[in-house]
């Protein structure tokens, strides 16, 4: 197992596979005991990549947050799948991650803002700190795409729902289900890019019926990842 502890620079960051080295990741049922490379805190994970490395969440978010936050409370774009496109060209954006957890609510909030809704600094903060405790992995392993989880993140925050108000935390669960009602019609492994385009065009449907602003997501997203995801599903993505 790797002990490596220096920062990596944002030209040696692969754009796909492990951090470290870009290898494959591979998956396991049950989980195993392993070191962060960066950290050296100890996990249970039920992944590492082909040679053995482990980053855990936190050091793999780390400063991908630090630039989605900056980008979200100081952008003036409207719409949403703009703004992804705009988010996941940055070099410190990987092609996969939990930082698309982050990303979803944070573009959600900000373009909301954008066109008029009630939503401060604080409130989009606070549903990238929400995104953010969504882990790794969570689609297949507890059931639910973090990308549909964003939506109801950022509706719950629009309505400042809470465990107890029926109508707000209703809304909130239903954004959620909606969005991942679309993304579970494919039947294909994670495709971030994917999953969160398909999240935010559903947040512009549900728009309609809960928010006063109807949502913005009329940019066409070109794909430009076939060749770097292997797990591409070609034709049959709404993307290709």
């Amino acid at each position: 197992m790797s002990t490596k502890s220096e920062t990596l620079s944002t030209s040696t960051i692969p754009k796909s596979g492990c951090l470290i080295c870009g290898a494959p990741i591979v998956y396991f049922q049950e989980s195993i005991e392993v070191s962060c490379v960066f950290c050296q805190r100890k996990f249970m994970t039920n992944s590492l990549c082909e040679n053995g490395h482990f980053v855990c969440d936190d050091c793999h978010k780390g400063e991908a947050i630090n630039v989605i936050e900056n980008i979200c409370l100081t952008t003036n774009e409207t719409d949403m799948i703009k703004f992804l496109q705009i988010i996941r060209s940055h070099p410190r954006i990987p092609m996969h991650g939990p930082e698309h957890h982050v990303l979803v609510p944070g573009i959600i909030l900000s373009t909301y803002r954008n066109l008029g809704g009630d939503v401060t600094d604080s409130m989009i903060v606070e549903g990238i700190k929400r995104g953010n405790t969504v882990s790794g992995g969570h689609c297949a392993f507890m059931g639910v795409c973090g990308a549909a989880v964003g939506v109801g993140i950022a509706f719950s925050i629009i309505f400042r729902a809470n465990p107890l108000t029926p109508k707000e935390r209703k809304i909130a669960q239903n954004a959620t289900l909606e969005a991942l009602k679309d993304i579970a019609k494919f039947k294909a492994a994670r495709c971030c890019q994917r999953d969160s385009y398909l999240a935010l065009r559903k947040a512009k449907e549900l728009s309609k019926k809960y928010l006063d602003i109807e949502l913005k997501a009329e940019y066409e997203l070109k794909c430009q990842q076939k060749e770097l995801n292997q797990e591409c599903i070609g034709r049959a993505c709404p993307l290709y």
